[in-house]
Parts: structure tokens; C-alpha cells; sequence
């Protein structure tokens, strides 16, 4: 009976994989199922990372954290996550995807076939091709890249580093949140060690605001928040190479560094480009219903095939621009991946006379920006407001991703020790 279930897989474990996965086990669960049909989870990691909260863990002093702490508030065991639900999970590298004969190709378990698939793969850091960059700049993109980060920052001021001059590029909402957060850390270090406070902030963007695409309110606020903390901001400025200790842009100035940390874009996963399926800049072009469209019209594919989160491209019907890849927008996509999914399979089962397929409508979802202590810039619909209640806003935003894949009790009790972490960590200002 478990060889002839039909197999429903997740590739990825993010906000967006994870909601689907579990919404469709509590549907197959509820409509007695369970015999017919499994639901395979398939990551690299056997955790998930909360990536907002990754320029506290990077800026978080080991006396007030250390590394299993941080560790429990920012990486979620995915094991703890599914338990008690009927999922399976695999950690494994995925090496190809074949979707016209539905294999799933595994580094170590081999080829695997699905009748359903859903593709969360995420992104990864784009490097745009810019030479030297990758060779010596720092991705700022997991847990292990924050911890990495701060552990060279520390070392820096333990060989009697002053000075020390960072350089992030990037004037993105990573790159700015964390430019502020750091920068209130490297004082603090500097104060521990009676020290003048010295250390040189620069970010460096492209654009020729700070925050491009965001309402220029906002871009306004989050200049002058950081001008305040005292960070260089170089605007309309492209970094063109990269070398050892020097970052060169197109105006031909040179900036000097000790630490490059690279914030400036990210694409979704490189096997995202090989798929047979149809794509704009290597991210996969959904319709409404979630479902992924062949590269040509006559092309078969296997099963069906849902995409969501930052691996897919999906239009604002309103707007006429791609939807933004935020953590809110992959879990109300996998609701609707969820709905149609276990709607085909209502048709399959003869539960319904038709597959009734629901549309993603791409809504402004709140934001939240911190920048340094206990400062942050959101937005609520058309209201924006800054200081210490839109840091405390930013809380329960992460109460909110948390609760959405976790018990609320298991949600609280990972909320409040971070809470109380990030509460020393982060100064008033």
C-alpha cells in the first residue's frame, strides 16, 4: 500500500513550503486520504531559518548570546515543525529535475517520483558577475554566514582594530537594516575596549536612493536614521570589481575595506533556469492558480506542477509589476497551492465533479524596517509611522511568520527568549 500512495512534494523548506506541506496533510487527514496519497518534504537543511532576524544574530555579543541560543531562535528543526502531522522529510541535495518523466534526482537517495509538486526552492545571493566579488565579499543569507560575520568583526577589534572599515553593498532593506545594526554594535565594542568610536560604516547602492522601490517617505526616513547613526551612504554608485582590501566603482573611486559584506540582490536557484517550464529572468512564471506553465505549448509535462515564494515570477494584475519576494506572500501562496492541490485531488478521488481552483490575488502587505536599536520605519496600508512603536510592531510581524508553521505555545516560547535577547542587544536610540 505505502509504494502505491501518490506523492505529493515540496521542494523546500521555507515559510511557503512548510505551509503547504501542512495544509495539505490536515486536508488528506480530515477527507480519510492518508492510504492514497503522502506528502514529501525535500531540503538540503533539517531546519529552517528566520532570515529577518539574521542582522540581530550577526550583531549579538557572545555575552549576551552564544551560539546554541541564537541557534534556537532563528533555526527552527523542521522535525518539530511536522510532528505529528503526516509528512515525510528528506535532507538531500536535489541534482536535476526531470519534469517530463517526473524524477526527482537526489545526491545521495537517488531518483524519486512525484505526481504532485510543489517547487519553494527560495534564492540564493546574486553576485550579478561582478569580478572579485564573490571571491572576497561575506553573503549575508544564513545562519552560519551571520555567525561568520560577526565572529570576524570580533576578531578584528581583538587584534586592536579601532578602525575598522565595512563596506556593504547593497542599500536594500538587508542592507540598511543591518548597516544601522552594526553600527550601533561597533560602538558598544569599542566602548567595552576604551576605545574611541571609529569604526567606518559605508553602504553602497546603485539606485540613487536608499530602499529603491519603497514609497520615498520611507527612503527619506531610512536616509536620515542613517546619516544620524553616522553611515557614509554612496547612492547612484555601481561596484564594478572587487579586489583584496578594495572595492572599485564605476565613478572610478576606490574604497578601501577590511570587511565587504555583499547585501545587493539575490535569484532564485540555479536550477530554476534549466526547467522546462516558462521563465523571466530564471524565476518561473506562474498563472493566478499557482500552476507552472510548459516553456511551449506542446510540451508534456508530468503530474502537476505549483510553484510559489521567490523561485516563481507572479504578476499584481492591478499593478502590472512582478509581486515582491516576502516571507507574507509565499504563505498566502501556499494556501492556494494547498486549495488546488487537494482540489485535483478531490476530482481524482470523484469527491467533485470538477477541480474548483481558487486564484492568488497579490495584496500590499505590511512591512517593517529596523535600523539600529530600538528603531524601525513600517507601514500599514497607506500609514507610515517610525521609532520605538514600529520596532515593536516588527515583534509581533515575527510573532505573526512564527505562529504560521508552528503551535502557538512553541511559537511563544521561541518568540519571548528572542524577545528577551534582542531586547539587551538592541540600544535605544
Amino acid at each position: 500500500m505505502e509504494n502505491s500512495k501518490k506523492r505529493i512534494v515540496i521542494l523546500g523548506a521555507g515559510f511557503g513550503g512548510l505551509k503547504a506541506a501542512l495544509e495539505i496533510s490536515k486536508e488528506l487527514h480530515r477527507l480519510c486520504l492518508r492510504k492514497f496519497y503522502e506528502v514529501v518534504v525535500i531540503d538540503r537543511h533539517s531546519y529552517q531559518t528566520y532570515q529577518p532576524t539574521l542582522y540581530e544574530a550577526a550583531t549579538t555579543s557572545k555575552e549576551t548570546a552564544n551560539y546554541c541560543d541564537l541557534h534556537q531562535i532563528i533555526t527552527f528543526p523542521i522535525s518539530d515543525i511536522i510532528a505529528g502531522h503526516p509528512i515525510r522529510m528528506i535532507n538531500d541535495e536535489i541534482s536535476e529535475l526531470d519534469l517530463i518523466e517526473g524524477d526527482i534526482h537526489l545526491a545521495h537517495e537517488g531518483k524519486y517520483k512525484f505526481d504532485y509538486l510543489v517547487i519553494a526552492i527560495g534564492a540564493e545571493t546574486n553576485y550579478f558577475d561582478i569580478p572579485g566579488l564573490k571571491e572576497n565579499a561575506l553573503p549575508f543569507k544564513t545562519f552560519i554566514d551571520a555567525i561568520t560575520l560577526r565572529d570576524k568583526i570580533i576578531a578584528a577589534h581583538s587584534d586592536g582594530g579601532a578602525q575598522i572599515k565595512i563596506v556593504i553593498g547593497g542599500a536594500g532593506p538587508t542592507g540598511v537594516e543591518f548597516a544601522g545594526e552594526l553600527q550601533n554594535w561597533l560602538c558598544e565594542l569599542n566602548q567595552e575596549m576604551k576605545m574611541a568610536c571609529e569604526s567606518k560604516i559605508t553602504l553602497i547602492g546603485s539606485p540613487p536612493i536608499v530602499l529603491p522601490g519603497f514609497l520615498p517617505k520611507i527612503s527619506a526616513l531610512a536616509e536620515a536614521r542613517l546619516r544620524r547613526l553616522k553611515i557614509e551612504i554612496l547612492t547612484s554608485e555601481k561596484i564594478v570589481a572587487v579586489e583584496n582590501k578594495k572595492v572599485l566603482l564605476e565613478s572610478k573611486k576606490e574604497i578601501p575595506y577590511d570587511i565587504l559584506i555583499w547585501t545587493g540582490g539575490v535569484r532564485s536557484s540555479g536550477l530554476m533556469g534549466s526547467l522546462p517550464l516558462k521563465n523571466e529572468g530564471g524565476r518561473v512564471v506562474v498563472m493566478g492558480e499557482m500552476k507552472c506553465l510548459p516553456q511551449t505549448e506542446d510540451l508534456k509535462l508530468y503530474g502537476r506542477i505549483y510553484a510559489l515564494g521567490d523561485a516563481i515570477c507572479v504578476y499584481d494584475a492591478t499593478t502590472g509589476k512582478p509581486v515582491p519576494m516576502v516571507a507574507r506572500a509565499a504563505i498566502e501562496q501556499a494556501k492556494v497551492v494547498a486549495k488546488n492541490i487537494i482540489a485535483d485531488i478531490k476530482y481524482e478521488q470523484g469527491l467533485e465533479l470538477m477541480a474548483k481552483h481558487i486564484q492568488f490575488t497579490p495584496r500590499e502587505y505590511p512591512y517593517v524596517i529596523p535600523i539600529g536599536g530600538k528603531y524601525a520605519i513600517a507601514k500599514i496600508g497607506s500609514f507610515v509611522f517610525s521609532g520605538f512603536p514600529a520596532w515593536v510592531f516588527k515583534g509581533l510581524i515575527e510573532l505573526f511568520y512564527i505562529s504560521s508553521i508552528m503551535p502557538l505555545g512553541r511559537t511563544l516560547k521561541i518568540w519571548l527568549k528572542g524577545l528577551r535577547i534582542f531586547i539587551q542587544n538592541d540600544r535605544l536610540g
